[in-house]
C-alpha cells in the first residue's frame, strides 16, 4: 500500500469513527478532528482548528489537562486516560474520558492524538445514585429534615448545570408555600420570598403548586408571572425559574422544587429528568418525615380527642417535677373521672358516647392555661397538669370544671347532662414522684364520687385507710355468695285505698361474720364496678320467686315482689333466659315478680323498648324506679310496656311542707292517671306526707311510716298481725 493510500485509510478511519477524535500539535493547538468531536465540544470545525485545546477546557481543569498532555510529548508515557471537563459555547459543561497517545514522525514525537468519550450522563447518574444513598442514609440515621433537604439541594446543584435550587413546602391547612431550604440562593432573596399565596399568578413557584404542574419560566424578566417579585429576582442576577411541584401518594402537593439560572435559559431533556428525580427524592423525605411525625402524634396521644395520652402526660409530669426540685414550684394533678358515663354509653351506644367525649375534651380544653396538660388517660378518665399553681388556684380551675359541665350537650338530638369527681393532688406536698402523685389524686377522686359526685376533693392521708377497707370489702364480698351470707329483706307497700299491704320489695342485705350488717350503699357500688353485681342480682331474682312461692304455699296468699334490677343486668345478653329459667323451675305466677327499672336505664329508647317487651312477655309487672330524677322524655312512656311509676322519695320528703315538691308530685301523678298507669310513692315517713298523696290519689306506698324492710320471720309476724 503507498503512502497516498495509507494516508487516505488513516484519514477514513478519523473522520467516520463514531467516537470524538482529534490530532493535537506539540503546541497544543487542534490539527485534526472529526465530525463526532465538533458535534461533542459544539463549536464549529472552523473556529477550533489550530485553537489551543485548552481553550474549550473548564478552567478548573486547564492545569491537570496540560501537565497530563505534557508527559506525553516528552516521551515520559506512552498512553494517558484521563477525565477532563469542557465548556461549550452555551456554557454547558461536559464531562469527557480522553485516551491520548503520541504521534511519531520518522521515530521524533510531533503531536498527540486520541479518543474522547462524553461522560457527563454516566457521571450524572452515579452522582445522583451516591447522593440519593447518602440522601437514605441520613433519613434512616434520624437527621434534621433540613440537613437532608439541604444535602438533596447540595446534590441537584452538582448534577446541574449551573443551576441553584430551593425546597418550598405547603403550609397545613392554608395556601400558603413556605422556603425551607435555600442554601446558595442569596439571603434577602430568600427572607423576603419566605413566604408565598400559591394562586395562578405568583411566580413560578406559587403558580407551579396550584396548578399542580411543572411550570418553567425561561425568562424572569419578561414573563407576567413574575411582575411582583421580578425586580428582587433579577437584582440578585436571576434570570430564570424552573419549578416543579411534589406530591403525596394521594397527589396533594407537599411542595415545589425550583431550579434558578442567571440566564435566561431553557431546560434541556438532561435537565427534565435531572428535575424529576429532585422531586421524587424530596417527595421521599417528606413523606417519610410526614409519617414519622404522625407516628410520633399517635403515640403520644389520643386517638378519639387528640388530647395528650397517658404516655405523653406521664413525661410532662416527670418532666415538671424535674423543674419544680429546681425552681420549688407547686403542681397541681387533677384526676377527672365523668360520672355515670357508663350508663350513657351502654344506654345509647358507644357512638354516641365517644361523641360526648369530643365535646367534653373541647370544653374543658378551655379551663386550663396554655402552658398545663390536659390528658385523656382512657375511657372517661382525663388528667389534667397545672404548673405553678396555689392550692386557690387549683379550686378556682375545678369549680370552672364543674360550671362548664353543669350546662347540657346535646349530641345527635340527645339532650345528656354528664357531671364530673374530680380529685387532686399537689406536688411536693402529697408526693415527690409521678405514680404517686396520680394514686393520690385517684384516691380523692373516689372521695369525690362518695361525697355524691360531681364535686372536688384534695388527697387526705385518711384516704389510704378508707381505699385499704374497700379492697378488704371487695374481696370479702366475691366470696360472699357462696358463703351464703346475703339475705333478702322486704318492705311492704300499701295499697292506700285499702290500707292494706299489697306487696313488698325485695332489698337485699348482707351479714358479715366478722364486720356485721354490711350497709347496701357500701358494697352495691363494689358490686356494680367489679361486674359481681351479675350473679347476685341473679341470686336475688332466684331468691325473691322461691319466697313467692314457699308465702303461697304456707298460706299468705299470692305476694307480690319488687325487685331492683342494674343497668348492667338489664342489658346482659341472657337476661331474658335467665327470667324464663327462674320461672319454670320455681312454677310462680309470672306477675307477682315485679321487675323496677331506673329511668335513666333507658336512654337508648330501641334497645330498652325490646327488652321491655320481653320482660313483659314473660308476664312479669314492670315499674320505672325513681322517676323524675332521670334525664329521658316523659313522652317514652307511651312507648314502654310500663305497669307503675315510683315517685322518687327526694319529691316524696318535703311534700307536706314545699309547694314545688308537692307539684312535681302531682304532674306526676296526674301524667300517670292519664296514660293508665299506677303509682307507688317511696319514702313516706309522716302522716303529713300520705295524707298529701292520698288527696292527690295515690295508688300505693312504702316507706318507715308503714314499715321498715324486714327479715321474713318478722315480714310475716306483719301479715298475721
Amino acid at each position: 500500500m503507498d503512502k497516498e493510500c495509507l494516508y487516505k485509510t488513516y484519514q477514513s478511519l478519523l473522520e467516520n469513527n463514531p467516537d470524538a477524535c482529534y490530532v493535537i500539535d506539540l503546541h497544543g493547538n487542534f490539527l485534526l478532528i472529526n465530525d463526532a468531536a465538533v458535534d461533542l465540544i459544539g463549536i464549529k470545525r472552523a473556529d477550533l482548528l489550530y485553537k489551543p485545546f485548552a481553550s474549550i477546557l473548564d478552567e478548573s481543569y486547564i492545569e491537570a489537562t496540560n501537565l497530563t498532555l505534557l508527559r506525553i510529548m516528552n516521551g515520559h508515557s506512552k498512553s494517558e486516560r484521563f477525565n477532563t471537563v469542557i465548556r461549550t459555547t452555551e456554557g454547558v459543561l461536559k464531562q469527557l474520558s480522553v485516551t491520548a497517545v503520541p504521534i511519531f514522525n520518522e521515530n521524533e514525537i510531533c503531536g498527540v492524538g486520541g479518543i474522547a468519550k462524553n461522560i457527563t450522563e454516566i457521571n450524572q447518574i452515579q452522582t445522583l445514585l451516591n447522593g440519593q444513598n447518602k440522601v437514605l442514609e441520613m433519613l434512616a440515621k434520624g437527621f434534621p429534615l433540613s440537613s437532608i433537604l439541604n444535602e438533596i439541594i447540595y446534590l441537584i446543584e452538582k448534577s446541574s448545570n449551573g443551576g441553584t435550587c430551593s425546597i418550598s413546602l405547603t403550609e397545613e391547612n392554608s395556601d400558603t408555600l413556605i422556603l425551607y431550604s435555600s442554601p446558595n440562593l442569596p439571603i434577602e432573596y430568600s427572607d423576603k420570598l419566605r413566604c408565598i399565596p400559591i394562586s395562578p399568578s405568583t411566580g413560578s413557584c406559587g403558580t407551579a403548586a396550584f396548578l399542580k404542574e411543572t411550570v418553567i419560566v425561561s425568562d424572569i424578566e419578561t414573563n407576567p408571572l413574575w411582575t411582583d417579585f421580578k425586580d428582587l429576582a433579577l437584582e440578585h442576577n436571576l434570570k430564570a425559574c424552573w419549578s416543579s411541584p411534589f406530591f403525596d401518594q394521594a397527589q396533594n402537593v407537599l411542595g415545589v422544587f425550583a431550579m434558578y439560572y442567571n440566564k435566561p435559559s431553557e431546560p434541556a431533556e438532561s435537565d427534565r429528568i435531572l428535575i424529576e428525580k429532585a422531586t421524587y427524592l424530596t417527595s421521599l423525605v417528606i413523606q417519610h418525615f410526614y409519617a414519622e411525625e404522625k407516628i410520633n402524634y399517635m403515640a403520644y396521644h389520643d386517638a378519639l380527642t387528640g388530647l395528650p395520652n397517658r404516655r405523653l402526660f406521664d413525661d410532662r409530669v416527670n418532666s415538671a417535677i424535674q423543674n419544680g426540685l429546681t425552681n420549688r414550684h407547686t403542681l397541681g394533678l387533677l384526676y377527672i373521672d365523668l360520672d355515670r358515663f357508663k350508663i350513657i354509653n351502654d344506654s345509647l351506644g358507644h357512638n354516641i358516647g365517644d361523641l360526648l367525649l369530643k365535646e367534653v375534651s373541647k370544653q374543658l380544653l378551655g379551663c386550663i392555661r396554655s402552658n398545663d396538660t390536659f390528658s385523656r388517660q382512657g375511657g372517661d378518665e382525663f388528667t389534667i397538669l397545672l404548673h405553678n399553681v396555689s392550692k386557690s388556684d387549683v379550686s378556682s380551675i375545678a369549680n370552672r370544671i364543674i360550671d362548664i359541665l353543669s350546662k347540657p350537650f346535646i349530641i345527635e338530638g340527645n339532650e345528656i347532662f354528664v357531671t364530673p369527681s374530680i380529685g387532686i393532688s399537689l406536688y411536693p406536698h402529697d408526693g415527690q414522684n409521678k405514680d404517686e402523685l396520680l394514686r393520690k389524686a385517684d384516691l380523692a377522686m373516689y372521695q369525690a364520687k362518695r361525697s355524691g359526685r360531681n364535686n372536688f376533693q384534695f388527697y387526705d392521708k385518711q384516704l389510704d385507710k378508707i381505699v385499704q377497707e374497700r379492697l378488704e370489702l371487695e374481696n370479702h364480698l366475691r366470696k360472699a355468695l357462696d358463703k351464703e351470707e346475703f339475705t333478702l329483706h322486704y318492705q311492704p307497700i300499701i295499697d292506700l285505698s285499702t290500707n292494706k299491704m299489697s306487696g313488698v320489695e325485695a332489698l337485699i342485705r348482707w351479714e358479715h361474720p366478722t364486720f356485721g350488717m354490711v350497709p347496701p350503699n357500701k358494697f352495691i357500688p363494689i358490686a356494680e364496678e367489679t361486674g359481681l353485681i351479675v350473679p347476685i342480682g341473679e341470686w336475688v331474682i332466684r331468691t325473691a320467686c322461691l319466697q313467692i312461692k314457699e308465702w303461697e304455699t304456707n298460706g299468705f296468699g299470692q305476694i307480690s315482689v319488687s325487685i331492683n334490677l342494674s343497668i348492667r343486668q338489664f342489658y346482659q345478653s341472657n337476661l331474658i333466659n335467665m327470667m324464663q329459667s327462674i320461672l319454670n323451675k320455681t312454677a310462680i305466677n309470672p306477675r307477682l315478680l315485679i321487675v323496677e327499672i331506673t329511668e335513666s336505664m333507658t336512654m337508648d329508647v330501641e334497645s330498652a323498648t325490646q327488652i321491655l317487651h320481653e320482660l313483659k312477655n314473660l308476664g312479669l309487672t314492670i315499674a320505672m324506679d325513681d322517676f323524675g330524677t332521670g334525664y329521658s322524655s316523659f313522652s317514652y312512656l307511651k312507648t314502654f310496656p310500663i305497669d307503675f311509676l315510683k315517685i322518687d322519695q327526694s319529691f316524696i320528703r318535703d311534700i307536706a311542707i314545699n309547694l314545688s315538691d308537692e307539684n312535681i308530685a302531682t304532674a306526676i301523678l296526674l301524667m300517670a292517671h292519664n296514660l293508665g298507669l299506677k303509682v307507688i310513692a317511696e319514702g313516706v315517713e309522716l302522716a303529713e306526707q300520705l295524707e298529701v298523696l292520698k288527696q292527690h290519689d295515690c295508688h300505693k306506698a312504702q316507706g318507715y311510716y308503714f314499715s321498715k324492710p324486714l327479715p321474713v320471720y318478722e315480714l310475716e309476724q306483719y301479715l298475721n298481725n
